[in-house]
Formats: structure tokens, C-alpha cells, sequence
């Protein structure tokens, strides 16, 4: 699973917003209307659920970020992580950049 991590701090460096959006692909298996493991598996019984980013594709998001006459200038960090397992996650990206509020 990748998951892209979004945090907004203002010139004091305090967290004005934060947001998560996790992107993976799975399947889900079901016989009877209930999940089953994968040792049952059955074609048939296959639920695809692709919440994934496209291979060579773009992507947007707007954030609505709640800044207006609280500071004139943000640190907007982005962060995007491939995580394997509970304990190993990879960084695969990080970008801050500074954005003056109009």
C-alpha cells in the first residue's frame, strides 16, 4: 500500500492541517456473502478493489486549507511512503515548499 501524508504548518512551525489518503489495490474474497480466506479461494467468489494510483498517470488533490488571517506564510510538506509490512516502510518521496497566503 502507498500512502501520501499532507501536513500544513504555519511560521511557527504548528500543525494547521493535516490529511492522509491511502492508495491500494486488493481482492476480497466472499462465497455465501461472507469473506473467506484464501486458501478457499474461488474464482467466482472474487471482489477487485482498486484504490490504487495509475501507472504513468497523473493525479490532483484540493485541499481546502483553514488559513485565513492566521499567518501570510506555510510550509506545505508532502510525503509519499510505500509501506511492505507493520515495521517496513520505504520513503519514496518528500517535497516541502513554502506558499504565501494572498
Amino acid at each position: 500500500m502507498m500512502v501520501m501524508d499532507v501536513t500544513v504548518r504555519d511560521e511557527k512551525g504548528e500543525e494547521l492541517f493535516s490529511r492522509q489518503q491511502e492508495f491500494s489495490v486488493s481482492d476480497l474474497y466472499f462465497k455465501g456473502g461472507k469473506k473467506v480466506p484464501m486458501a478457499e479461494y474461488d474464482v467466482t467468489a472474487t471482489e477487485h478493489f482498486n484504490f490504487g494510483l495509475k501507472p504513468l498517470e497523473s493525479d490532483a488533490y484540493i485541499y481546502i486549507l483553514p488559513v485565513q488571517n492566521v499567518t501570510e506564510v506555510v510550509d506545505v510538506e508532502v510525503k509519499v511512503s510505500y509501506i511492505y509490512s507493520k515495521d517496513k516502510t520505504l520513503i519514496m518521496g518528500k517535497e516541502v515548499r513554502k506558499v504565501i497566503i494572498e
